[in-house]
């Protein structure tokens, strides 16, 4: 199990920029990052994307499935499977958790503390 706590999230002009001139038509774009604080024998994890609000649905998706962590997954046999694997993999967990909203409550200047929960299992 991996809970991770939001420590922020903003606007990025230019990642909008650049997502709109790959024909995506973002309403809004930004970034987000997630940590699991460290404490005795567990290791502290970062974890981080780019996002983009579709105008078309108006839901939050996470910018070309690049997930940005300290975090290396394995196979079963202990070796590493890789950076885009690792990203793919952290992306598919992502969406099963609220992190627009987090995001959404930054953006709108809530300052409540937003706690993903036990949710990366």
């Amino acid at each position: 199990m991996l809970a991770l706590d939001h420590v922020a999230s903003g606007l990025d002009a230019s990642l909008r920029a650049e997502l709109r001139d790959s024909a995506i038509d973002a309403r809004l774009a930004g970034y987000t990052e997630w940590h699991r604080p460290a404490s005795a024998g567990v290791a502290y994890v970062t974890v981080g994307w780019d996002w983009y609000l579709e105008r078309a649905t108006g839901t939050f998706v996470i910018a070309g499935g690049d997930v940005r962590s300290n975090v290396m997954a394995v196979d079963a046999t202990g070796a590493d499977i890789g950076m885009l694997r690792t990203a793919a993999a952290l992306a598919a967990r992502l969406a099963r958790i609220d992190w627009p909203a987090a995001v959404a409550s930054a953006l709108l200047g809530h300052n409540d503390a937003y706690h993903a929960g036990p949710t990366l299992q």
